[in-house]
């Protein structure tokens, strides 16, 4: 299994990222010529700015990793290694089905799975994520999203191979922003705009609660620096990046007190 995926970048230009079948999961960025420098996937290596994910490692930095990060868990391929040529992945078009739609006829070794005995919640003001553990090797997710134009939206999913990359995949990335915003006069076809009067696409929604269904895509992002397939179930609302990488590291925590 091989898959050569390139596209345009967020701050410009291009990149490639290589994907091939591997024992577990290895992520590389080729800094020269032949030199590989693989990114240790630790939470204290993980960065938040201007709603980007990054990894930070041994002085190199990748950019843009949540879309990746996502089909993979989505589709729960574990033993792939990820090796990116530039320094931030592809956007592509906003979404995560180019990786997903790339993954899924492959088998490749999937994740491990893995849950909490007790129950776990963070929240920051109205935002919170909460896990319930399961009986069953499943991860159900039931997001929720309030804001003044979409009103509330909601969404739940059993996640696994067909429904990520049919339900989840597609959802583009979105921005909350008002009508001063620049972006908003020239939207490329990766972005979505939200003010509280309209949103602005340069394309018509996918779903009609595309939105929320992103919510979900960057939460799975995020929580596959666990490394593992979490089972149970999440209610979530109104989650952001930050806080899901609190959740992904009060969830580590809690995982290494019960080894």
């Amino acid at each position: 299994m091989r898959h050569v995926l390139h596209g345009p970048c967020l701050h410009g230009g291009f990149a490639r990222c290589e994907i091939i079948e591997c024992d577990s999961f290895e992520l590389c960025v080729k800094t020269g010529s032949e030199h590989l420098l693989r990114m240790d996937l630790k939470p204290e290596n993980i960065g938040v700015q201007d709603h980007m994910v990054s990894v930070c490692t041994n002085g190199q930095t990748l950019q843009v990793v949540e879309h990746l990060f996502s089909a993979l868990y989505g589709m729960d391929c574990y033993g792939v290694r990820a090796i990116v040529h530039g320094k931030e992945l592809p956007i592509f078009d906003g979404s995560s089905s180019p990786y997903a739609e790339a993954l899924q006829h492959d088998e490749t070794v999937p994740f491990p799975r893995t849950r909490l005995e007790q129950p776990l919640m963070v929240n920051e003001q109205e935002s919170f994520i909460r896990y319930e553990p399961g009986d069953e090797d499943m991860l159900v997710i039931t997001m929720g999203l309030a804001h003044p134009f979409l009103g509330t939206q909601q969404y739940t999913v059993m996640v696994d191979r067909t429904t990520y990359c049919r339900e989840i995949a597609p959802a583009r990335t979105f921005v909350y922003t008002d009508e001063s915003d620049p972006r908003l006069q020239n939207l490329p076809p990766y972005g979505i705009g939200i003010t509280k009067t309209r949103i602005y696409s340069a394309e018509p929604l996918r779903f009609l609660d595309e939105p929320v269904r992103h919510k979900i895509l960057d939460l799975l992002g995020d929580m596959f620096v666990i490394q593992r397939r979490v089972c149970g179930s999440i209610h979530a609302y109104n989650t952001f990046h930050l806080l899901n990488a609190r959740f992904v590291a009060e969830f580590l925590t809690r995982l290494s007190r019960h080894r």
